[in-house]
This record gives structure tokens, sequence and C-alpha cells, in this order.
């Protein structure tokens, strides 16, 4: 069989982001560059990857679900090679300073700093947790060497490198009579109450996917944390629409909660790495960065997605 990183690289991205259209937006390349190396891809082993519908985009096929888990074991295992031979594994002593998107700070940084960690021990790393518009001032002050947030309103003058697409799901308290099934409408939704993050873009946002179909949310709670969010809707107050979930199960003070995939296609913004280009990143944030990528590249931020349901992958 011929086929080149790039092909493979291609098809990843495109399953990672369930659209050829995004795939090619994360990558800077256009969509029939994608299009033609999933194509090249599928004439070489044989057999379909993904089932291509114009409305609603790409799904897995059963062989290709195999085929993605080997090939991002092949790409993890080639991007260690080229750190090895580029003598990107030595070594690095110093500090970076981080800015995170406080509800993605305890789900993500625990799983890239562990990694970094292990790789150059003697690292350290300091850590500024804000709010959406406290992070695009510390960019812009160069007190952060990057930023891991979404790519909301995203300032012209910042390069943003995407890692995951944050598809939005449900979190419902666990007795709630919509949450024995397998996936939720918005309009199941509409006329419960609703408890949404009182951050100007993730309010905004909230709104915008219910009057994208015509309807109005139900919003009863407000909140500054997602912590205090998943309390109220574990104690049955209430239920709630994420972009991404904790990956380690969680422990509530009262009731527990479930989530569960929104049916049909929705906004779903880009999770990844806002960047100053007028900031020189030093050794130490060129090594997490590039950490970040082989983790998103290799899946590992795949138990913190709950991705839109489709009955063909169900």
């Amino acid at each position: 069989m011929y086929y080149t990183l790039k092909h493979l690289r291609y098809v990843e991205a495109a399953h990672r982001h369930r659209s050829i259209a995004a795939a090619a937006e994360t990558l800077s390349v256009s969509a029939s560059s994608i299009s033609a190396a999933i194509d090249h891809i599928e004439v070489q082993v044989g057999r379909p990857i993904f089932e291509r519908h114009p409305s609603r985009g790409i799904a897995i096929t059963p062989y290709g679900k195999k085929f993605i888990a080997e090939l991002r074991q092949f790409l993890a295992a080639q991007n260690r090679f080229d750190r090895q031979i580029g003598d990107i594994e030595r070594e690095l002593d110093g500090s970076a300073r981080i800015g995170c998107f406080a509800p993605m700070a305890p789900i993500l940084l625990p799983k890239i700093l562990v990694d970094i960690h292990r790789q150059h021990p003697r690292l350290s790393v300091s850590i500024l947790e804000g709010q959406i518009d406290e992070l695009e001032a510390a960019m812009h002050e160069k007190s952060v060497d990057f930023v891991i947030n979404y790519k909301f309103n995203l300032a012209e003058d910042m390069s943003f490198i995407p890692l995951f697409s944050g598809y939005p799901h449900v979190a419902l308290p666990s007795d709630h009579p919509l949450a024995s099934g397998k996936f939720v409408t918005l309009a199941q939704l509409a006329s419960e109450p609703l408890v949404v993050l009182d951050v100007g873009p993730s309010y905004r946002y909230m709104h915008r996917l219910f009057h994208a179909v015509g309807l109005e949310p139900n919003v009863v709670y407000t909140a500054r944390t997602t912590g205090t969010m998943r309390e109220l809707i574990a104690a049955g107050l209430a239920y709630s629409i994420f972009n991404i979930r904790p990956m380690s199960n969680q422990t509530y003070a009262q009731g527990d909660l479930t989530r569960l995939p929104l049916a049909g296609n929705h906004e779903a913004p880009l999770a990844g790495i806002a960047i100053n280009p007028s900031v020189a990143l030093s050794p130490v944030a060129k090594a997490i960065i590039q950490a970040c990528q082989e983790q998103a590249l290799a899946g590992a931020f795949e138990a913190a997605i709950v991705r839109p349901y489709d009955p063909r992958n169900f």
C-alpha cells in the first residue's frame, strides 16, 4: 500500500472533528485536500472508513473505528520518533506561564502536565485560571506564554492552534425522566429549568444553541463555576449543557448526574491554544504546546468529549 503521513494525518483530523470542513480549518488546508486523502486511503485499504452525508458530515464505519485506533497508535509512535531524532527529548530546565479557561483547567491541565513532567521533571509551571476576558487581557499584557481556551471571539491579533471540537452535551439529574434515554433534543429541554455559567461568552453561546433552532431556554440559575453547576444538577434542581466533561468519576454532595449526547448538528467551539504572536515562546512553552498537540493526535482528550448522537454510531 502507498500512503503518506499527510494522508494519515488528514484522515485522523477528519475523524477527530467529525467533519471534513472542520478538519480543513484545523490544518489550514482545503476541504478537497482532506476529502482526497480519505479517498486515497480508502482505495488503498479497499474498504470505506467513513460514510459521507452532505447534510450531516461524516460518520465512522465499523472498520473505520478499528483503522483509526491503529492509526492513532502509529501517529503517536511517529511523533515520539521525531522527538527523539530531533533531540527534543533532552531535559529542559525552566518555567512557563499557562493561562487556562477556568472550567477547562481541572479537566485538561492534569492530563497535559503529567505527560510533560514525565519528559522534563525539572520544569516549573505557573497556572493562571480565569475567564475568557481575563485571559485575553493577560495575553495582551504578555503575562502568560499562551492560553488554553475555546476559540470564542478570539482577537484578530492572536493565533490559535486547535486541539479538538467541544461538542455540546447535556448533564441531567440521574433521576430525571429524560436521563434513561440514549440522547436528548433541545426541544425536549427548552421548558426545563436550566443553569448556565455566568460568563459572557458562555452565556451567549448557550442562548445561540436554542435560538438556532427557534427555541428559548428557561434559565433559572446562573453560577460562576462549573463545579457549582454540577452540584445543582446532581441535586435535581436543573440541567445544563457542557462542551467537555470530567475524565474521572465525580462525587456530589447530593444525588448524581447523567450525561447524554444532543441529537442534531449544533455549534461546537474549537478548544485549543491561543498565542500572542508578539510573545517569544520559551523552549518550555514550546515543549508544552507540542505535548498538547501530540496528546490530541493520540486521542488523549477523547474521554472529555461527548459526541453528538448519531444512530449510525449506536
